[in-house]
């Protein structure tokens, strides 16, 4: 059995005559110029990927990457959770898949006698983790699914023995995104907290080794390239483990094209290191490697113009969509979005409660609560066309200048665009007996957010890593594989 980084969020597991892809993402950026695999996924190592199945953990671009998807045969198997919406089936047969089966949560696939794997969906917003069994090495790619309580206990009561953990451990959300305009040191996201989410969960998990992933990127693009700065690397997340004083499981850090067998244990390319050594010259060296690209972006976006009737299509759908209970929320609170192309400016304000599109003044200020999207018109284009709103947030494309007060205003509309995007909205969607079974099966995680919003309520925001603890189970000893050697492995 042998398993080998790909990119970000790549992962190629081989055993048993067969092997499978996850999340590739592995060539391009993703987000409209903004992420970049960090480092570069070598075009070898892209050349050699030739998978009897891919599996994809949700949609989001760096996961579900439709230029990488591209470059594999349209009849290779392609592995969905099935979540209450089918939208990740749709979008595979727009791209030409159609061997597309979709796991219910909890559901195991065979690829061959010997390689077994098992979905488990998590958020309401449908992310998925898998669990790998394959030559007897159990894998988890928790990816960016942030299992805690009783989902995790779920998983690790089916699956008491594991090998090696995945997951995510810097921002993957909008926080970061806002500026608080009337109050600049209030603080906007804990980027710390990522790290210590992490650490958490491969202690609650008890496997041999833990491999920080799915969040080995960085930004390029002009308007995001100072957020390289609030990564957290796979480097800060070692150190902080040592820090702590935590031996098991083991931190190793492995990035594209790193691997591990059973027959030879790790295989560290010599040069990993030198990528958070130098990560300030090797990032001005792949920014400038990606120039050429990069500006042409730039004129294309600065050629964008945006026609109101767009946005209007696309609100006029959001506006119905959304119940009366929440439109009155925004009575008086319009939010603007400052649309930039090149020199030119628009500005689109959108009025939930009075259900309107307008197209404003440059000179007009804001009234109110003061609520700014600034982006790009082409950015802004796109999420009304293909119902990217989602997307928008995750993207760092987009700047939130709020104040303070009217800030729960902007994380309430972002969280609107989501339940819309995600057929939650209107609320008819949900009387489907898809949906209806899908949350029966999850119906721990119901009752985790029942528990978390009672908490919320009555005692303040609870904590990550205490909810992830309690998804810790009593675990047997696990295979030792420190000294590589395939007999002791076996």
């Amino acid at each position: 059995m042998e398993f080998t980084i790909v990119s970000h969020a790549g992962l190629h597991v081989r055993g048993t005559g067969r092997s499978l892809l996850i999340d590739p993402w592995i060539v391009g950026s993703c987000y409209w110029r903004s992420w970049w695999n960090y480092p570069p996924v070598p075009e070898t190592l892209i050349q050699g990927l030739k998978p009897d199945a891919i599996y994809l953990t949700h949609l989001h671009w760096d996961h579900f990457h439709g230029v990488s998807l591209r470059r594999f045969a349209r009849d290779t198997p392609v592995l969905v959770p099935r979540g209450h919406h089918d939208r990740m089936r749709r979008d595979l047969h727009h791209l030409g898949f159609r061997n597309v089966l979709e796991l219910d949560h909890g559901e195991s696939f065979s690829l061959a006698q010997g390689f077994r794997i098992t979905s488990y969906q998590f958020s309401p917003f449908l992310d998925s983790a898998l669990l790998v069994e394959c030559d007897g090495v159990t894998l988890l790619d928790a990816n960016d699914a942030k299992f805690m309580g009783g989902p995790l206990r779920q998983i690790l009561r089916r699956h008491p023995s594991i090998d090696f953990v995945f997951r995510s451990h810097s921002s993957a959300n909008s926080r970061l995104s806002y500026e608080v305009v009337d109050d600049p040191t209030t603080p906007v996201d804990d980027t710390e907290h990522y790290i210590e989410s992490f650490a958490a969960f491969a202690r609650a998990t008890r496997a041999r080794h833990a491999i920080p992933f799915a969040s080995n990127h960085c930004y390029l693009h002009k308007d995001v390239y100072s957020l390289n700065a609030t990564i957290q690397t796979p480097r800060m997340v070692a150190e902080h483990v040592r820090a702590h004083g935590v031996s098991a499981p083991s931190v190793v850090i492995m990035l594209s094209g790193d691997s591990w067998s059973t027959e030879r244990g790790f295989q560290i390319a010599a040069g990993t290191m030198d990528y958070f050594d130098h990560r300030s010259e090797r990032l001005e060296r792949y920014r400038a490697d990606k120039a050429t690209v990069l500006e042409k972006f730039y004129a294309t976006e600065a050629r964008s113009r945006l026609r109101v009737d767009e946005a209007r299509a696309y609100f006029g759908d959001f506006f119905a969509a959304v119940p009366w209970v929440f439109r009155r929320l925004f009575r008086r609170r319009p939010v603007r979005f400052v649309l930039t192309a090149g020199a030119a400016t628009q500005i689109i304000e959108i009025d939930l409660f009075r259900r309107t599109v307008t197209e404003m003044p440059q000179t007009t200020s804001p009234t109110g609560d003061h609520m700014e999207v600034h982006t790009s018109t082409l950015v802004f284009r796109q999420c009304v066309a293909l119902d990217l709103f989602s997307h928008l947030a995750i993207s760092k494309r987009a700047r939130y200048r709020v104040t303070k007060r009217a800030r729960r205003y902007m994380v309430l509309l972002n969280l609107l665009f989501n339940l819309y995007e995600y057929d939650y909205l209107p609320l008819r969607s949900m009387l489907t007996a898809r949906f209806v079974t899908n949350w029966m099966k999850r119906w721990r995680e119901i009752l985790l957010y029942a528990r978390m919003s009672a908490e919320w309520i009555t005692k303040g925001r609870p904590s990550e890593t205490r909810y992830i603890a309690l998804g810790t189970v009593a675990r047997p000893a696990q295979m030792d594989f420190s000294n590589h050697n395939p007999a002791s492995d076996r």
